[in-house]
């Protein structure tokens, strides 16, 4: 289980830099949010920010529940956060695989089914 974890550790960590630096105004927007906007307007910096957060948090629950913290991965609110975050990922995959930008499509929607069957997996302790 611990190689899962530390898969969706990298992903989660990899996504959330990411959303840092599409907060911070690169022009990475044609891979996220639709995929509308090259620079994201201020709502959308503020979403990634956000996302982000969400993002490194999902980092330290992967690896608390993967067993990489002791046993932080056994409390219930570590158990329940793992399950959340595999659905969060897999509503996000649908959504990316739905989206009309091709970068969504084709990096983002991979990356977040990943994310989900890792998650899924050390949820349930494989």
């Amino acid at each position: 289980m611990n190689w899962l974890a530390l898969v969706a550790a990298a992903g989660v960590a990899g996504m959330g830099t990411f959303q840092i630096l599409l907060a911070l105004g690169l022009p990475l927007g044609h891979a996220a949010f639709g995929g509308t906007e090259s620079v994201l307007p201020a709502k959308l910096r503020a979403a990634s920010v956000i996302s982000a957060l969400l993002f490194f948090t999902a980092f330290y629950v992967v690896l608390a529940r993967g067993g990489l913290f002791g046993l932080a991965g056994e409390s219930t609110p570590v158990r329940i956060a793992i399950w959340v975050f595999a659905v969060i990922f897999g509503v996000s995959t649908l959504a990316n695989i739905a989206s009309r930008s091709r970068w969504e499509r084709f990096l983002m929607a991979p990356v977040g089914l990943v994310l989900t069957a890792c998650c899924v997996a050390v949820a349930l302790g494989a």
